[in-house]
């Protein structure tokens, strides 16, 4: 009797157990999956250290200059800036420029009109305060070179030359995507190879075929890019 209930005993042990393992099986198999974790949040931009883009630096700009052609001198002025602030100048020009003269000879008063054409050229060098290109206020020397032919009437005169130099100061600036507007003024000394063949002329002629010291206006407008 008592073998018997032992026996009865470990049956029933064995059974529970095995009931117990399956229970714990079933449970595992039908345990809900885990939540995937957060992804991380893509850092947002500090918008407070952003800087607003430099401006392009224009290295070449090329004007005109309509307050010289309106006493005579049509020319085309280039600039090019191998480095911030510091500009190479090239000005070549034709000149044509007629006054009329008037001179005492012997107690007789002559009356001519006497032109002079020519061409030349300037090359020089600017310091610009700017940093965008031939911009802000500006200084500079420049070299001054040009040959002219004059005329009395209809009859053709004498050849000379001019040469010198010049000091201008100013002010030049680039406007909205490459407009460029410019003021300035200086003074300039030529030596011309033809004694006293400018004398008596009225100012605008002595300033472009005159020798001598002279006062020089600038005014530009062009492009730069």
């Amino acid at each position: 009797m008592n073998r018997a209930c032992k026996l009865s005993l470990a049956s029933f042990a064995s059974v529970l157990a095995l009931s117990l393992a399956s229970t714990s099986a079933f449970a595992a198999e039908n345990e809900p999956a885990p939540a995937p974790a957060p992804a991380a949040a893509a850092p947002t931009a500090d918008r407070s250290t952003d800087q607003p883009a430099p401006k392009p630096f224009k290295s070449f700009a090329v004007e005109l200059n309509p307050l010289a052609a309106a006493i005579g001198r049509y020319s085309l002025q280039a600039e090019w800036l191998p480095a911030e602030h510091h500009a190479i100048v090239v000005n070549p020009h034709f000149d044509h420029v007629s006054a009329d003269v008037s001179q005492s000879l012997n107690g007789t008063s002559l009356s001519y009109s006497e032109s002079f054409t020519g061409f030349g050229g300037e090359l020089g060098y600017r310091f610009y305060t700017g940093s965008k290109g031939a911009n802000g206020f500006f200084a500079g020397p420049s070299i001054v070179v040009a040959k002219y032919s004059t005329s009395i009437g209809d009859q053709s005169g004498s050849s000379f030359t001019s040469v010198g130099g010049a000091f201008d100061v100013g002010g030049q600036w680039i406007i909205g995507p490459g407009v460029v507007v410019g003021f300035g003024a200086g003074l300039q000394y030529t030596s011309v190879s033809l004694d006293g063949s400018t004398d008596g002329l009225p100012l605008t002629a002595a300033i472009i075929a005159g020798g001598g010291v002279r006062p020089r206006a600038l005014m530009t407008v062009g492009y730069a890019f």
